[in-house]
C-alpha cells in the first residue's frame, strides 16, 4: 500500500507540474493520464478483491476441514466412551463374578473334609523296606488280615532296626488346614496291633491325643482353633509303630493371614 501511495502521489505531482508548466493545448494529455490512473487503480482494486476473495476461499476451506476434523474426534471420543462404559460394565461383571468365586471357595473351604489321602509322607525309618508311609495315606483300609505291599490292606511301619522311642510318621498337608479331627485305623492281625499304644498325634507342634488302649479305630476330634499344615505320629514306647490308614479331616487351606 505505501508503494501504491508514492505512485499516487508522484501522479499527482506530474499533472500538478503539468497544469503549471505546460500550455493549455496540453490539458488534454493530462485528462488521459488521469483515465489511466483511474484505469489502473480500478484494476488494481478489481485484483485486491479477487485475490480477498480466494483467500477467504482458502479460509472457508480450512475452516470446514477444522470442523470435519472436530466432528471426526467428536465421534472418536464418543465411540471411546461408548468402549468405556462397556468395559466398566464388563469389570462390574467380572467383579461379580469373582464375588461369586470367591463365596463359592469359601463354601469349599469351610466344608469339613478328608485333606490327608495321597498327601507327602515321611517316616524315619521303614520296616525291610516294604511298610512305606505313602501306605497309610492310600484309601485303602479293610477287614483283610495280612498288611504286607503285596496285599491288598497294606500298611505302614516303621522301626527298622529302631525298636525304641522315636518312630515317627509325618503327613505333609500341602496346606495350612483347620483340623477337625483325625482317624487312626489300627491293624487287626494278632498281637500286633498293641504297637499302636504309646503313640502321639500332633497337628504341627499341638498335642491333638494319645493311644493308652488296643482298638481297631481310634478318632481324635481337635480343639477348636487348631490350625496345621502337617500332622506328626510319634512313638513314645520302647516299641514299633504301624497304621493300616491314617485319615485327618478338616477344612481350608487358609493363609496365616486369614486368622
Amino acid at each position: 500500500m505505501s508503494a501504491l501511495v508514492l505512485v499516487l502521489l508522484s501522479c499527482t505531482l506530474i499533472v500538478a507540474a503539468n497544469a503549471v508548466n505546460t500550455p493549455p493545448a496540453e490539458e488534454t494529455d493530462a485528462a488521459i493520464d488521469i483515465a489511466i490512473l483511474k484505469e489502473y487503480f480500478q484494476d488494481q482494486a478489481r485484483q485486491g478483491t479477487a485475490l480477498l476473495a480466494l483467500q477467504i476461499m482458502d479460509l472457508v476451506r480450512e475452516v470446514k476441514d477444522i470442523a470435519d476434523s472436530v466432528r471426526k474426534l467428536e465421534e472418536k471420543m464418543d465411540a471411546i466412551s461408548v468402549e468405556q462404559k462397556s468395559i466398566v460394565s464388563s469389570m462390574a461383571a467380572v467383579s461379580t463374578g469373582v464375588t461369586s468365586v470367591e463365596q463359592k471357595v469359601d463354601i469349599i473351604r469351610s466344608e469339613v473334609r478328608l485333606i490327608s489321602q495321597h498327601k507327602l509322607t515321611w517316616q524315619n525309618s521303614t520296616w525291610r523296606d516294604v511298610y512305606h508311609p505313602d501306605f497309610a495315606v492310600d484309601g485303602v483300609y479293610t477287614l483283610v488280615e495280612g498288611h504286607s505291599g503285596s496285599s491288598s490292606n497294606p500298611m505302614q511301619k516303621s522301626g527298622q532296626d529302631m525298636n525304641k522311642k522315636g518312630n515317627m510318621l509325618i503327613i505333609d498337608l500341602g496346606g495350612f488346614f483347620k483340623i477337625h479331627s483325625i482317624k487312626l485305623w489300627n491293624r487287626i492281625d494278632g498281637s500286633y496291633s498293641s504297637y499302636a499304644m504309646g503313640v502321639l498325634i500332633y497337628a504341627d507342634d499341638q498335642l491333638i491325643g494319645s493311644i493308652h488302649d488296643d482298638q481297631r479305630l481310634y478318632t481324635f476330634r481337635a480343639n477348636e482353633g487348631v490350625y496345621g499344615s502337617k500332622v506328626y505320629l510319634k512313638q513314645s514306647l520302647d516299641q514299633y509303630m504301624n497304621f493300616i490308614e491314617v485319615q485327618v479331616f478338616g477344612c481350608g487351606p487358609y493363609s496365616e493371614d486369614e486368622l
